[in-house]
C-alpha cells in the first residue's frame, strides 16, 4: 500500500511516498501521522535554531513591511535593525550554511536600499558604515548594497562626500576599493563616482579614489 503526504522544508513542498505492507488500515494512518508530524516539527526547529536573535528581528519587521510598505515606522525600525556593520551584515546575509536571511537575502538589502529613496541620509551612512570594511564585491547581497550606494550618490553626491570625509583615511582606502571593485574588475559607475569627488577641493580624498584606478592601469 503506497501513501502520499506533502510536507514543507526550506520553502520547498515535498511529496514524500510511504510503501507500507497490507495491514490493518487505522494502524497504517496511526503510523503516517507519527511520521509527518516528527518532519513537520523537526523542520520547523530547525529553522528557528539557526535563526538568530538579530535574523528574527530583521525578519519580523520586513515581513511586516511588506504587508504595509508606506507605514513610516516600520519602514524606520527596518532602517533601525538592518545590520550595523559588515560582520553582522556578513553574519546574517552569508552564514556558513543556508541558514539565517542568506537564501533571500538580496530581497532584504533591496528593501533596506529602496527606503533610502525616502532617508538617505539614514541608509546612504549606514551603507557605507558597513561598506568600509568590505574587501571586494561578491554577487548577491553584497552586490545590492554596493548598487545602493551607487544609486543614493547618484542623488545625493554632497551627502556621500560629507559621509566619506568622516572616514579615518584607511577606511576611505577600503570604501573606494570596494566601490571599484565590479564582477568584471573595475565597477561601470566608479568613474562617475570619481568625478563626484574629483569636483571637490579634498585632495587627499581626490588621490584615496583615484589610486585603484592608477594601480589598475600600471
Amino acid at each position: 500500500m503506497n501513501i502520499y503526504t506533502p510536507y514543507f522544508y526550506k520553502g520547498v513542498n515535498i511529496i514524500v511516498k510511504f510503501t507500507f505492507p497490507n495491514q490493518n488500515r487505522m494502524h497504517l494512518v496511526q503510523k503516517l501521522l507519527l511520521i509527518t508530524a516528527f518532519l513537520a516539527f523537526s523542520t520547523t526547529t530547525q529553522a528557528q535554531r539557526h535563526l538568530s536573535y538579530d535574523a528574527k528581528l530583521i525578519k519580523h519587521v520586513y515581513e511586516k513591511l511588506e504587508k504595509t510598505p508606506h507605514a513610516p515606522i516600520l519602514q524606520l525600525q527596518y532602517i533601525d535593525v538592518f545590520p550595523k556593520n559588515k560582520e553582522d551584515f556578513i553574519d546574517v546575509f552569508y552564514h556558513h550554511t543556508e541558514d539565517e536571511l542568506a537564501i533571500n537575502g538580496t530581497d532584504y538589502v533591496k528593501k533596506f536600499r529602496k527606503l533610502g529613496y525616502d532617508y538617505p541620509d539614514s541608509v546612504l551612512k549606514k551603507s557605507i558604515t558597513i561598506a568600509k570594511n568590505m574587501t571586494a564585491w561578491s554577487p548577491g547581497a553584497v552586490d545590492e548594497l554596493q548598487k545602493g550606494i551607487y544609486y543614493l550618490t547618484g542623488k545625493n553626491p554632497q551627502l556621500f562626500v560629507d559621509i566619506t570625509r568622516e572616514l579615518k583615511k584607511e577606511e576611505q582606502e577600503a570604501l573606494a576599493r570596494f566601490m571599484y571593485s565590479g564582477e568584471n574588475g573595475e565597477h561601470v559607475n566608479y568613474k562617475a563616482l570619481l568625478s563626484i569627488i574629483e569636483s571637490t577641493d579634498l585632495k587627499k580624498l581626490k588621490e584615496i579614489f583615484a589610486e585603484p584606478v592608477n594601480n589598475n592601469d600600471q
